[in-house]
């Protein structure tokens, strides 16, 4: 299946398992920038089952980096910002305020250090389905569907790994995902250029599933 031929296929698996959906659509529940930004997660997902073993493994890897290193960029400026009071005076900074964001970059970065020194490999349909969970729970939708509609989505992509996966092993590492992974809305556009180009509203709603 090329692209859109897969699109067309999530969307009728999207109203056979959820039929609410639309009507949170109609109602403005749902409203059409986080429609859009659900839509982001479905096609970064097609995007990562669909590419080679090889290709994943690279940008799984060039990824890490990125993601390593913004962090200690942020980590290391708060720290030495918190050392100099001339600092702090000058730029009328509050100090709680700052330690706060000191202790939250520090505790995502040693969260993705820990995973890149790990031997289990990191694949980036990870931060992906960890976002698509986020989606999911956001809105009640049934557990069940959440899983049948990413194996579905595995088997229209052709994943090569699609064999490895059922219901039970996307319950088990959901909840790994959703407890564990440290992840902010810029790191998404470190890694990606599409949430890079995201505007501002867009932007928005990515934060309120993430925080």
């Amino acid at each position: 299946m090329n692209e859109r031929q897969i699109v067309k296929e999530l969307r009728l698996r999207l109203r056979e398992y959820f039929p609410s959906l639309q009507s949170f659509i109609d109602q403005d529940i749902i409203t059409k920038s986080d429609w859009r930004f659900y839509g982001s997660i479905q096609f970064n997902l097609i995007k990562n089952f669909t590419i080679t073993p090889e290709k994943t493994i690279r940008e799984s890897k060039a990824n890490l980096n990125k993601i390593v290193k913004f962090y200690e960029n942020e980590t290391r400026v708060r720290k030495l910002g918190l050392k100099s009071d001339v600092f702090i005076e000058e730029h009328d900074i509050n100090i709680d305020i700052m330690r706060k964001r000191y202790e939250f970059y520090q505790t995502h970065l040693n969260y993705w250090k820990k995973r890149k020194e790990s031997s289990e490999m990191y694949f980036n349909y990870e931060i992906y389905m960890f976002l698509y969970y986020k989606w999911m729970n956001n809105y009640e939708l049934d557990q069940e569907n959440t899983y049948k509609l990413l194996l579905d989505l595995m088997g229209f992509c052709n994943y090569y790994g699609a064999r490895y996966f059922n219901l039970e092993r996307l319950s088990s590492e959901k909840e790994i995902l959703l407890g564990e992974m440290k992840l902010s809305t810029k790191v998404l556009t470190v890694i990606d250029k599409d949430f890079n180009q995201m505007d501002d509203e867009l932007l928005q709603e990515a934060s309120a599933h993430l925080n």
